[in-house]
């Protein structure tokens, strides 16, 4: 579980300082079923808990970021190529 706490700070060391992911996945949390405040899921990113329904949960959330980011700048691409 460990490991899984180091792969979640390097992941979350390469997004944006202010980001709303553990909002997104308290909200993906919830339509599973599950509650968590935001400060639980917060601290679960911070190393300082180990939970494997949150880490699943946030890089879910941080997967469907980057494809929707992707997506986008080729969008712009595209529409700037024309």
């Amino acid at each position: 579980m460990e490991h899984l706490a180091k792969i979640i700070s390097e992941l979350r060391a390469t997004l944006p300082k202010r980001n709303d992911y553990a909002r997104r996945t308290v909200e993906l949390l919830a339509t599973q079923g599950k509650t968590y405040s935001k400060q639980q899921v917060y601290n679960i990113m911070t190393g300082r808990y180990h939970n494997a329904d949150v880490a699943e949960a946030f890089i879910s959330v941080v997967e469907t970021e980057k494809k929707r980011v992707a997506a986008l700048e080729a969008r712009a691409t595209k529409v700037t190529a024309a």
